[in-house]
């Protein structure tokens, strides 16, 4: 080795010093503690003590009835509301529209509200089987088709065979479903 190489800092010479980075040295633990090189820690924060929820008071057996009341009041109101509303509606329609449309529409609405209170009245567990048994009604459908295909116009008739069969398919699947349903309740 020359003497020009020996006294240049490299990886071959470690026997060496080398000179010093621009950077500082890290510090040992014990440099790291001591106040005066070691910047001051920062300061704590205070945590927010969490709120206590207060739990939802209990309910006494008469307030539970009251509240039960009250709504069904509410409902009450609700209802009667509406059926005032519809009267007050039929009878501007009834002011208006021809005598044989008034007995039809009629009965129509008091269908559908007839049919509302008994379908919303019924458990969630049952309106699948009650759905399915209702499309039994289909059954007027057939009826009014087997009396349309005496007709002597053939578009009437395939109408009508049209329908029996739509409404076939309608009621069997309904018998289907419901035993389908009412199995899965049974203990096997």
């Amino acid at each position: 080795m020359s003497k020009d190489a020996s006294d240049k800092p490299g990886p071959g010479n470690r026997n060496r010093p080398r000179p010093v980075a621009a950077r500082p040295s890290p510090r040992s633990p014990r440099e790291a503690l001591q106040p005066e090189i070691a910047p001051p820690p920062p300061p704590k924060v205070q945590a927010i003590a969490a709120q206590k929820k207060e739990k939802p008071k209990e309910l006494t057996v008469e307030e539970k009835k009251a509240q039960e009341v009250a709504a069904f009041k509410a409902q009450t109101k609700r209802q009667f509301t509406l059926l005032g509303v519809g009267g007050v509606l039929m009878l501007l329609v009834g002011l208006v529209a021809p005598a044989s449309f008034m007995q039809h529409f009629i009965v129509f609405v008091l269908a559908v509200f007839v049919g509302f209170q008994v379908i919303w009245g019924v458990a969630h567990s049952l309106h699948t089987p009650l759905m399915a048994i209702t499309n039994a009604i289909s059954s007027i459908i057939i009826l009014g088709a087997l009396m349309q295909i005496g007709s002597g116009s053939w578009l009437v008739i395939l109408l009508a065979a049209l329908s029996i069969f739509m409404a076939g398919i309608n009621i069997f699947g309904g018998f289907l479903v419901t035993r389908r349903m009412l199995a899965m309740f049974q203990k096997s």
